[in-house]
Formats: structure tokens, sequence, C-alpha cells
């Protein structure tokens, strides 16, 4: 019983992140027009320059979440195959970790046009500690894991 309901988790996770994907697919095909609303209707920026800092964090940001996604999706894969507690999975989420650290100084660097966006790239450091921290869990439990096949 235990096995299906994760088995269920794992499924709905998989079509949760395609779902997410194809969001970004359609973020980045409507990418020019988001980005200037964004910019000038809810930032209230309307020249060029804050435009095209806008943009270029827009699709920024869809080429990290991409990379995030595609890590999220192979991570699923590999929970469905019970690899868990593996090295791919770390550096999996070691990647992850960068991506937000990146998304991060991007939200900060577009805080210097857009004061809000500050927030945003402290959101984005903070989410990064947290996955840090797990995947920090992940490698002390692969190193408890070798020590204990070792003492078999």
């Amino acid at each position: 019983m235990e096995s299906k309901y994760n088995d269920k988790i794992i499924l709905w996770s998989k079509i949760a992140t395609v779902f997410f994907i194809i969001l970004v697919v359609l973020a980045d095909i409507f990418g020019v027009t988001s980005a200037r609303y964004i910019a000038t209707e809810w930032a209230g920026m309307s020249d060029d320059f804050s435009v095209g800092a806008f943009t270029t964090v827009y699709y920024l940001i869809t080429v990290l979440a991409y990379i995030v996604l595609i890590c999220v999706l192979k991570l699923l894969n590999n929970m469905s195959k019970d690899v868990v507690f593996d090295k791919k999975n770390t550096d999996l989420i070691k990647y992850v970790v960068i991506c937000l650290i990146v998304a991060g100084f991007a939200f900060f660097g577009l805080a210097f046009v857009w004061g809000e966006a500050g927030v945003l790239s402290l959101v984005a450091w903070f989410v990064s500690l947290i996955v840090l921290s797990v995947k920090v869990a992940f490698d002390k439990a692969i190193t408890m894991k070798k020590d204990i096949d070792l003492t078999i």
C-alpha cells in the first residue's frame, strides 16, 4: 500500500512538472509582451532601459526555470526507480541551488531599476538555502549508507 501511495505522488508530481514546463514554454512565446506588460503596468516603468532590463531578467528566469524543472523531472524519475540517496540526485539538487542563486542575483540587479525586485532576490536566496539544506541531508544520508554497507 505504501508503495502505491508513493507512486501516485510521484506520478502527480511528474504531471505537475510537465505542466509547469508547458507554462514556461508559453511564457517564452509571449515573453516580450509579458515583460513589457510587467514593466509598464506592474512596475510603472515605460522607458526603454527599464523595459529592456525586465525583458532580460524575464528570459534569464525562464532559462533557469527550464533547468530547475528538468532537474525536478529527473529527480522524480530516479525516485520512481527507487534511486533516492544517490550522487546523481545530489548533483541535480546542486543545479537547482545554483539556478536559485543566479535568479537571486538577476532579481537583485533588477532591483536597481525596480526596487520591489529586491524582495524576489531575497525569496530566491532563502529558497536556495532550504534546498541546499536538503542537499546536505542527502549527502549525509549517502555517507551513512556507504558506512552501513561497509559494515555489513
